[in-house]
């Protein structure tokens, strides 16, 4: 199965990126950059990258996930790793990047988790 990838917007300021099929070597891989680009200057700054429907990944998948989640903390904008699983969360676990990047069950418990983020009360400052 090819790589495909939709967005969709999840409240007023979180941007769901689903991605499917396998994130491989090859032109398909670079959409995941150029689309999360994209978003960035549409002015997203809290995304979800929801792997859920990914059934494969390689070095340069993981690569592409680290890319683009360095981007996204570069700016200041926020991202989630959602939905990973069996062979593709064992190889983010294997490169230890699940210590750096958040990941969570699904894309509506990593929705929340930002939600979560913006109720938690501010410490005063004194």
């Amino acid at each position: 199965m090819t790589l495909s990838l939709t967005t969709r917007k999840f409240g007023a300021d979180i941007v769901v990126l689903e991605l499917s099929g396998r994130i491989t070597l090859g032109r398909e891989s670079g959409q995941i950059e150029a689309i999360v680009l994209k978003i960035l200057d549409e002015g997203a700054r809290k995304i979800v990258m929801d792997l859920s429907k990914v059934d494969y990944i390689d070095s340069t998948g993981i690569g592409k996930i680290a890319y683009c989640f360095g981007r996204i903390t570069q700016i200041g904008a926020q991202a989630r790793v959602a939905g990973a699983h069996g062979l593709v969360m064992d190889l983010f676990r294997i490169t230890r990047l699940d210590t750096v990047i958040k990941f969570f069950p699904d894309a509506n418990s990593a929705c929340a988790d930002f939600a979560a983020l913006q109720q938690a009360p501010q410490a005063s400052a004194s």
